[in-house]
Parts: C-alpha cells; structure tokens; sequence
C-alpha cells in the first residue's frame, strides 16, 4: 500500500523519480536483520486456517519473496502473513474448479509480493489463469523501492522479480493506473480479488465497484488490513459484504493485521 501523501504526488507526476523513497533508507544488513525479526515469529491462527483450507505456501520460497519484496523500513511492524492467506484461499477455490481458467485481480502491487503469491498457488495447482495487478507505480520504470536491493542502486520492478520471470510470464499482467479506474479494465468475470491499494473507504468501494456484477457464487474477495487502522477499509469492506451477499472470516496475525477473506453467496 502507498501512502496517501505520496500516493497523491505520484498522481500528479511530481514524484515519478521517486514515488517511495530518494535513496536507500538502510543497508542490507538492516533489511537482513528486520527479516531475521519477522521470519522468526509465530502466527498460530494462519497456520489453523492453512489446516482448514487444506493448502500451505512453501515456507522457504515465502520468506525468499518477503525478503525481496515486504521487509521494509518503516514505522509499524513488519508482517506478511497475508501471502499465506491468499495462497490457502486461491488453493482451496481452485480445488473444485480444475478445468476453468481463472481470472485474478489485485489492487496495489507494491513490489509484487501478493501477486506472485497468488501466482505460485496458481502453478502450484497446475492452474491455467491471469491475474492482473493495478498500481500508480510503474513496473519499467528505475527507482528505489526500500528493499533489500536498493543497495545495489535503483531498478525497475521488473529487475527486481527477475528471478521469478517465468511465473510472471505465464501468469500476471502488472498494470499501472489509478485503481478507481478500473472498471473498463477487468475481467467480464472476476472469480478471486485481493484489494490493497490506498486504505480509504472511498477507494476501496471505488475499486469494488470495478468487481461489481462480474462475480458468481462461490467466487471470492480478500480485503487486506481489515482492522481499526484503518476505518475506511472495514466499513467498506462490511458494507460490500452486507449488500452483495457475501459471507465473511476474519482471519488475524496480529492484533493490529487483520484480513477479511469473504464468498459470494
């Protein structure tokens, strides 16, 4: 997720050199050590849903792709849990559904950690489908990106998932924008969404509205930091949920990282 300030000046162009961050914000030692953090705690309610679900992500292959990806240099505490929870639920929905080709779309990619989440359960499946990731950043485009990397200098999201380049060939399109703008955009049916873009209640009833009318029952739609951080996201999210028909599970890493993974009834 950006933040709404800097999100605002990438939308008027006058921080595209740098929509994250000018320059590194710490060294690869610093990164190392906040992932030695963050590895190392335990989330006992993800694991109890990855046993309901029936599927769990290759751990070893998960905290690579965080380290790359989602260990950040920031103010709150780091957690992404939520790679887990996509990954169970993409399993456990495409588990009846083998021979149809899935669409996927995703809100805020960031630098791509969801997606290519949401990609591996797809492959791990032998899953055919596309998913489409919306997001202001650009993914050609050189910057920093407050990562690990960043002290090797700026690159494009591009270089920075090249080692997964074959799963992103075979199933992710990155698609830069304003997610309020979706709407001409997306699937004529959207069987999985995972929205993470700017945590606003405006925002996120603007991207669901893209969504609107393209999912049966059955499909699904998961909303990140569904918690009181963020006021905007859960009146949203139980709005979307109470009008559309959808039944809802809470799912909590933390006390302060909660998701909400709902199904269209």
């Amino acid at each position: 997720m950006l933040g709404l300030r800097r999100l605002a000046r990438v939308l008027r162009g006058s921080d595209s050199s740098a929509p994250l961050c000018a320059s590194p914000l710490g060294s690869r030692e610093d990164y190392l050590r906040l992932w030695e953090e963050v590895r190392s705690k335990t989330y006992p309610v993800i694991d109890a849903y990855e046993r309901e679900q029936g599927a769990a992500i290759d751990r070893e292959w998960l905290d690579d792709l965080a380290l790359r990806t989602q260990v950040v240099i920031k103010r709150s505490d780091l957690c992404y849990q939520h790679g887990r929870v996509l990954y169970a639920a993409l399993r456990r929905y495409m588990r009846d559904r083998r021979h149809e080709h899935l669409n996927i779309v995703e809100t805020g990619t960031a630098r791509g950690f969801s997606t290519l989440c949401m990609a591996r359960a797809l492959s791990d499946a032998g899953a055919s489908g596309k998913i489409v990731s919306f997001d202001v950043l650009p993914h050609e485009d050189v910057m920093y990106w407050n990562c690990y990397h960043d002290a090797e200098g700026p690159r494009t999201r591009a270089d920075l998932l090249s080692d997964y380049a074959k799963l992103i060939e075979r199933y992710i399109v990155f698609h830069q924008g304003d997610t309020r703008r979706l709407r001409d955009t997306v699937f004529p049916r959207v069987h999985f969404a995972f929205l993470d873009s700017v945590h606003t209640y405006d925002h996120v009833m603007a991207e669901y509205a893209a969504i609107q009318g393209r999912q049966r029952e059955g499909d699904m739609l998961v909303f990140d930091d569904y918690s009181a951080a963020y006021p905007g996201v859960t009146r949203a999210a139980d709005e979307i949920c109470q009008a559309h028909a959808y039944a809802s599970t809470c799912i909590e890493a933390g006390p302060s990282r909660r998701y909400l993974v709902a199904e269209k009834q």
